[in-house]
C-alpha cells in the first residue's frame, strides 16, 4: 500500500486567521451573533481550563484504595 497523500490545500486550524467586517442591516442576524458569541466563549473556557491544569500540582500522592492496602497488609 502506499502512503497517504494530502488532497486538499487547507490550513490546520491553528494556523488560520480569521477577521471581522461589520456589514449593516436592518435587523441583526441573531443565529450568528449567538453562534459568534457561544463558541468565543467555549474558546476561552478551554484557553482558561488548560492554564488552570498546567498550574495546578498533580495528585500524585494518593490515599491507598482498598484492594491496595489489603495486598500491602498480607505482606
Amino acid at each position: 500500500m502506499s502512503r497517504y497523500a494530502k488532497k486538499t490545500d487547507r490550513r490546520p486550524y491553528e494556523e488560520r486567521s480569521f477577521s471581522v467586517r461589520a456589514v449593516h442591516r436592518e435587523r441583526a442576524d441573531l443565529h450568528k451573533l449567538a453562534e459568534v458569541l457561544i463558541r468565543l466563549t467555549l474558546q476561552e473556557t478551554g484557553e482558561s481550563r488548560a492554564a488552570r491544569a498546567a498550574e495546578r500540582v498533580p495528585d500524585t500522592y494518593r490515599a491507598a484504595t482498598d484492594g491496595l492496602a489489603a495486598s500491602e497488609a498480607a505482606r
